[in-house]
């Protein structure tokens, strides 16, 4: 059975990459090539979404898109709740049941949702020689809510030196509810408008996400470097419309972030 239901994952895939194919040469992307990064929530208000296979069929379709991008034909897997996480690298060898494999079953829903850490973690993966920062100790809360906090700025000179004929980060951030370090993400997403990253915030659930559409239009910003959408029932959305809604943004970041020489 098991056997049955990978061969149907793995026919299943090879549409799913069709689709993803066609949406990408729709939006003029075709040839383009990027890193891409994946973060999930990991909270324990999203447990229903990891028991029932949702997040599995969107980790599925999420690759799906990414392999059209990534010369490794591979994506990078980040997990962010109370605290923060770097799996390691997804492909397409190794998606069939990754989330219960590699994320379930490794790693515990956490009680609280914090975006700033997975965010700087992401920045420094890709741009590490452009990160200035140092870690402090933080007050009480801090603490409590997501460990010790770290000053975060972008040394451009740095960046331009080393990084600005780099491709494009893509990071898809999946989530079903607010933060409780608003602040510090403000911050975060600020500064790292200076890097080559694009931000595709996705929202699931009945929430209203007031902060995530805040920061697709926060001022302040270098470069537009983000985007929002949110997605009452992932299973309903069709593939070719979450794929649309997913690159809807990307095309003009590239642009933009080409025409002020953060990418090649």
């Amino acid at each position: 059975m098991s056997i049955d239901l990978r061969k149907k994952a793995e026919e299943n895939f090879i549409s799913l990459k069709k689709k993803a194919d066609e949406a990408v040469t729709k939006v003029g992307l075709k040839g383009q090539t990027a890193r891409v990064a994946l973060a999930i929530d990991i909270s324990g208000s999203m447990n229903s979404l990891y028991r029932n296979g949702v997040v599995q069929r969107a980790v599925e379709r999420l690759l799906a898109l990414g392999v059209k991008f990534d010369d490794n034909r591979s994506i990078d897997i980040f997990l962010f709740g109370q605290k923060d996480y770097e799996v390691g690298e997804l492909s397409e060898r190794d998606f069939f049941d990754y989330v219960n494999n590699k994320i379930v079953r490794k790693y515990q829903l956490e009680g609280f949702t914090n975006y700033a850490g997975v965010m700087k973690r992401i920045a420094k993966r890709y741009y590490p020689q452009a990160i200035e920062g140092s870690t402090k100790s933080g007050s009480f809360l801090g603490k409590l809510f997501g460990g010790e906090s770290l000053r975060f700025s972008i040394d451009q000179n740095a960046y331009k030196a080393c990084y600005q004929n780099s491709e494009p980060v893509y990071v898809y951030f999946l989530t079903d509810g607010d933060n409780g370090d608003k602040e510090e993400t403000e911050v975060v997403i600020r500064e790292a408008s200076k890097l080559g990253i694009f931000w595709q915030f996705v929202g699931v659930g009945n929430e209203k996400f007031q902060f995530l559409n805040k920061l697709d239009n926060l001022q302040g910003r270098y470069i537009d470097n983000a985007n929002f959408f949110r997605c009452t029932d992932l299973d309903r959305i069709s593939d070719e419309e979450l794929f649309n809604r997913s690159l809807a943004e990307f095309p003009t970041y590239i642009a933009e972030a080409r025409s002020k020489g953060l990418i090649k």
